[in-house]
């Protein structure tokens, strides 16, 4: 199949190899070639990263190669409304494409389970950023690969933190050559704070204002729920409201950003008459994975990747895509008892 699996031990990407574990191979390009060989210059190269309680190494449901980097049909339709659909599968990818007909896709994996009971989170959070030091390394030998072609990013939860740190490293060490090969990103119930994101795309407008890449948000009200526990259990920043991505989005500040709520009626009778459509039926009040198990969703996020045209982010805005959140805990039966003001407040100061 053309997919190529990269598992990273502290900043470096290896090649995964469950019988080798971390003896496995460091990446290189030649890895890369022969994941694809057949590479066609009009299908994607996307990077897939999940996010949090999986582990490469442990041979179990925290593993991603078994649960979310896969091509077994059964699962997706038996587990739905668990985290199990096959995101290769969903992206447009085929398990017996060995050449890269249809594109490569490479599943970046890193160790987000850690084995402790008291601030588990916390150290995922950090971990999380060297983990965004090895997929910018695997960025890097991509590019070198494929030189001439764009490379997309997807996704979920505290992978949003591995993928916007490689982008802001990138970016204070002027490796414009990388931030021009990235072509879209897409953050699906993004765990990572509003003020992190917002430092990372002024690092990227600072370091190459002409290019940065296409993100795209997608958050939902049925997330809120996990939204705040990033806010409670993420390492505090001094002088820093925490406030995750998925509470008010980054309004219309960056062009390159554009804020999706997946679960809003809005958005979804806006894609239905564009021939997509979401369904599983009325929204839930908690769900972390409903952004991409929703029936519908992975196709249209296929479609971000493969009819670029159709659906960039300009040609969304001028075709009138909502982009208005509604409010927090709008999914619970008594949300006034938990709302909280949908006014951000997010000072200069980061950390990253």
């Amino acid at each position: 199949m053309a997919m190529l699996r990269v598992a990273a031990v502290e900043r470096t990407p290896l090649v995964f190899d469950p019988e080798k574990g971390t003896e496995a191979p460091v990446l290189m390009c030649g890895h890369v070639r022969e994941a694809a060989p057949a590479l066609r210059k009009s299908q994607p190269l996307v990077v897939m990263i999940h996010g949090y309680k999986f582990d490469p190494f442990q041979d179990n449901r925290t593993n991603p190669y078994n649960f979310l980097y896969h091509f077994d049909p059964d699962r997706i339709e038996s587990d739905r409304w668990q985290r199990s659909a096959s995101w290769p599968a969903g992206l447009g990818f085929r398990e017996n494409d060995s050449w890269g007909i249809d594109g490569l896709c490479v599943g970046f994996s890193w160790s987000s389970n850690p084995n402790q009971r008291m601030g588990a989170f916390c150290r995922a959070y950090q971990e999380a950023a060297v983990a965004g030091r090895a997929l910018l390394r695997t960025l890097e030998i991509l590019i070198e690969a494929h030189p001439h072609r764009m490379i997309d990013i997807f996704v979920h939860s505290l992978g949003a933190r591995v993928a916007l740190t490689a982008l802001r490293v990138a970016a204070r060490r002027g490796r414009n050559d990388i931030i021009e090969r990235l072509g879209r990103m897409i953050l699906l119930g993004p765990a990572e704070l509003a003020s992190v994101a917002r430092d990372t795309l002024c690092e990227v407008d600072r370091s190459n204002p002409d290019r940065q890449p296409e993100i795209y948000s997608v958050v939902a009200r049925e997330n809120d729920f996990f939204d705040v526990l990033v806010e409670r259990f993420a390492p505090k920043i001094k002088g820093v409201t925490p406030i995750c991505v998925g509470s008010h989005g980054m309004g219309e500040d960056f062009d390159s950003w554009l804020d999706l709520q997946l679960d809003s009626p809005a958005l979804q009778d806006w894609l239905t008459r564009r021939g997509v459509k979401i369904g599983g039926g009325p929204p839930r009040r908690v769900c972390h994975w409903g952004v991409y198990n929703r029936p519908g969703a992975l196709d249209f996020y296929s479609g971000i990747f493969r009819n670029r045209a159709e659906w960039s982010i300009r040609t969304m805005r001028t075709a009138g895509v909502p982009t208005e959140q509604e409010q927090r805990w709008a999914r619970l039966p008594i949300p006034h008892l938990f709302r909280r003001s949908n006014t951000p407040v997010i000072p200069d100061a980061v950390t990253g």
